[in-house]
């Protein structure tokens, strides 16, 4: 079970809440994490590598990590694409507030170190761009995975019908499995359900990117509580007493010794970012053994 400092009650939490859906009956523990920061147990070569594989088309299209203080682009100029960012009370983009800001995911009292993966106008590469990661879960079964995502867009500047965000999951090279497909989908929410710009207006948008996959979907709200139900899951920006996204978490069927996840994405004008993938699973006997060793050998050298 790895160790876990950066954001670690964030998704710590995730796991937690993931373990009680994915076995009532055994405790379930931390694979894998990806959080873009200090901890990174991908194995590699990872299929996506930030120090080269980061796309840049200009200050309104990248698909890549980045932070806001450490922008791949050159923060603050040109700075993070303005779609990602709420300025309407903090120049999150490039330092300058825009009090008309009508979009974006990040904003006021958001971690400006934290690192995360950012997709903006992908259309610039293509109908469709890929990154993947991979990660080992020998010994684990009862496998899920939870992942932080956000994306915001008002009236103006609504989803096109060809978006589409899709998370998949192939253990051992086997057949994928669609843990999340975000596509677009008539916001049917009551007017105010979603989170406002900082400055507190943001008229809601005709569409929503709506979350469905191949097993139950729960997601999380960064506000507390969670939802299962179909119209609930959808994208909304980050929570603005602390920047902190909605976490997205299903099952993976299978064991094995690899777990590849593939993100593909076509995001034609507008943008969305995610961070802190947590892989959790129950330890099988043999694995289970070791942990029990290895908790005896640290406490032997604690007295």
């Amino acid at each position: 079970m790895k160790t876990i400092t950066h954001h670690s009650l964030r998704y710590l939490a995730a796991a937690l809440a993931i373990a009680a859906f994915a076995c009532t009956s055994a405790s379930a523990a931390i694979v894998a994490v990806q959080d873009f920061d200090a901890n990174n147990n991908a194995l590699a070569p990872a299929s996506f590598n930030p120090a080269t594989d980061n796309l840049d088309g200009g200050p309104g299209d990248f698909w890549g990590v980045g932070s806001r203080n450490a922008w791949p682009q050159g923060f603050p100029a040109p700075g993070v694409p303005f779609s990602l960012a709420d300025d309407s009370v903090f120049g999150y983009a490039n330092g300058a507030p825009f009090a008309n800001d009508g979009e974006g995911v990040f904003g006021q009292n958001s971690n400006l170190d934290n690192n995360y993966f950012a997709m903006s106008d992908t259309r610039e590469w293509g109908t469709s761009v890929t990154a993947s990661w991979l990660f080992s879960v020998s010994g684990y079964s009862s496998l899920a995975v939870a992942i932080d995502i956000g994306s915001d867009v008002d009236a103006a500047f609504p989803y096109d019908a060809a978006t589409v965000i899709t998370f998949s999951a192939s253990i051992d090279a086997g057949a994928p499995q669609t843990l999340f497909s975000f596509t677009r989908g008539a916001n049917t929410l009551a007017p105010g359900s979603m989170r406002p710009m900082d400055s507190g207006n943001n008229p809601d948008p005709t569409h929503l990117l709506l979350a469905t996959g191949d097993a139950t979907i729960t997601k999380f709200f960064a506000e507390g509580g969670s939802s299962t139900t179909a119209g609930d899951l959808y994208l909304d920006k980050s929570l603005a007493a602390n920047g902190l996204l909605d976490t997205f978490m299903t099952t993976v069927a299978g064991t094995g010794s690899t777990l590849t996840l593939t993100l593909t994405a076509n995001m034609p004008f507008e943008a969305a970012a995610f961070d802190n993938i947590v892989i959790t699973g129950v330890p099988e006997p043999a694995s289970l053994a070791l942990l029990s060793f290895g908790a005896v050998v640290l406490l032997r050298r604690r007295r």
